[in-house]
């Protein structure tokens, strides 16, 4: 889920991602003077987004939103040259290098920031002020003698639950044990820098020196490695504040210089089994949050093909939101909540699929009764659950669904119906959605005085239509109708051009 970026303006540092443009130059290097053919593959995605939002107040003004989003990825492949000369492409046990980026433009052309005024001109600002981001750019090099990984530039990483990017580098070691050490360090991506990248950033001091200056990175993992029923990898991540860094900047309580911090610290782990040739997959995964000394997250489940035509998935899930050490929030948001997810699938035909799931939450006040400020009534459990029918032939494609949701929020009752089809030599795919949607609050269970959210409804209809102008061009359009008791009028509109190109060059 994409956070909000920090409400800062953007600023141009020397902290900026010299990684990254180290990375490029290098492979650049390697490429015109070191590779002897290399493959250059370059996707451009431009993505427009129109739709109108009422402003609250009694006069209920339209704003409208007028978004354009242009992706650009290059990746300029297999930059070594095959060993043996009468190889096109080199083995992959004998290494590779690689150049990957990524870089997103996005800008609004509506009325929606020129239209607010006081702290929502801020907050909208804060959301669409930043125009470029780089989401990723690196060098990556893929068992260099047999047994090296590495990447340079910026990079992201998931262990199990724990997920960061950084700007710096990452190496992997392999071993003859079917182990694998790792170590990496650089500093933390800042969402607000130009070629910032907000996603990864934490929250929780926004608008704060301690929040401006740069943060170093710095961890290491060991994993499984070439092991083919197994999956599974321990790893440590600290991120800190120095106090060389902050000698310019004014602490909290208006001294200059800011004292040393850390800003996160976690032991994350994942464990993922393949047995039965994949047929049963029983995984768990673990965050702890040293600086907090707890455990954030938490998830444990299985993937089961018990035949031919019938699966079962089950989940569990516990989770606390996280944030920076520095920040009051850790304090207050420490009640879990807990999930159980369970589906069921079955294929009675070739073409067809149904499923039926369940999905419950269990709301905790343990810590509301020890600070003596228990709600009104009793959290309840919230759950419910759907079932779902798919039809699947070569050119035509539906899908309908149905769910229900009850107890603590209140209750959602749902459906839809889904359907696609390719005609004109397949060049051209349309598509048609409807759902209808009633949802009912329930009384708060939190402070008297809150007042509850409505009941009401909402029935939509889509339609789109994807074609293909030329190999690898295609534009895409959908637009949706919306209609509720609480809005005049909730048109929205939706295009995408993508062009996916590559070339190889070089000689053989």
């Amino acid at each position: 889920m994409l956070r909000v970026p920090k409400a800062r303006p953007p600023r141009l540092r020397a902290t900026a991602p010299s990684c990254t443009w180290g990375a490029v130059a290098t492979a650049l290097w390697l490429w015109t003077g070191g590779a002897q053919a290399a493959e250059v593959r370059t996707v451009a995605r431009t993505i427009g987004e129109g739709y109108m939002v009422r402003l609250p107040g009694e006069s209920g003004a339209l704003v409208s939103r007028r978004r354009v989003v242009q992706y650009v990825n290059l990746g300029v492949f297999e930059l070594l040259p095959p060993k043996e000369a009468d190889q096109w492409r080199r083995d992959p046990d004998d290494g590779q290098l690689r150049l990957v980026s990524s870089m997103r433009l996005r800008h609004d052309f509506g009325t929606m920031q020129t239209g607010a005024t006081g702290s929502a001109q801020s907050l909208l600002q804060s959301i669409d002020g930043r125009q470029i981001d780089l989401l990723f750019g690196y060098l990556e090099g893929e068992r260099l003698g047999g047994w090296v990984d590495l990447r340079l530039g910026r990079q992201f990483e998931m262990s199990g639950l724990d997920f960061y990017a950084f700007d710096g580098g990452w190496v992997k070691v392999r071993t003859p044990a079917h182990l694998a050490v790792e170590a990496f360090g650089g500093l933390q991506v800042d969402g607000s820098a130009v070629f910032g990248f907000p996603t990864f950033e934490l929250d929780g001091t926004s608008g704060t020196d301690a929040d401006a200056i740069s943060s170093p990175m710095v961890g290491a993992a060991v994993s499984m490695s070439d092991v083919r029923f197994m999956d599974a990898r321990v790893a440590y991540r600290r991120t800190f504040t120095p106090a060389s860094l902050g000698v310019d900047r004014i602490d909290s309580d208006g001294t200059l210089g800011l004292a040393p911090g850390i800003d996160q610290e976690v032991w994350s782990g994942t464990v993922a089994l393949h047995l039965r040739d994949g047929k049963f997959s029983p995984f768990a995964s673990a965050r702890y949050n040293l600086g907090t000394s707890r455990v954030d997250d938490l998830s444990a489940g299985v993937d089961w093909v018990l035949t031919e035509l019938h699966r079962v998935r089950a989940q569990y899930l516990r989770t606390i939101p996280a944030f920076d050490l520095d920040s009051i929030f850790n304090v207050f948001s420490v009640t879990p909540f807990e999930d159980v997810r369970l589906s069921y699938e079955v294929r009675p035909g070739p073409r067809w699929r149904l499923d039926a799931r369940f999905q419950g939450r269990l709301f905790r006040d343990d810590l509301t009764a020890a600070l003596g400020t228990e709600p009104t009534k009793a959290v309840r459990f919230g759950g419910g659950g759907g079932a779902g029918a798919a039809y699947q032939r070569r050119r035509v494609g539906l899908r309908a669904d149905a769910f229900g949701l009850g107890g603590e929020g209140g209750t959602r009752v749902g459906a839809s119906v889904d359907a696609r089809t390719h005609v004109i030599y397949d060049r051209l795919g349309l598509d048609g959605r409807g759902y209808v949607l009633y949802y009912s609050s329930s009384p708060s269970s939190g402070a008297t005085g809150e007042p509850d959210a409505p009941t009401g409804y909402s029935v939509a209809v889509q339609g789109g239509a994807n074609l293909r102008l030329g190999h690898g061009i295609y534009i895409n359009v959908v637009a949706e109708e919306m209609f509720s008791p609480f809005l005049r009028g909730a048109f929205r509109a939706f295009g995408i051009l993508s062009v996916d190109w590559a070339l190889r060059g070089g000689q053989r």
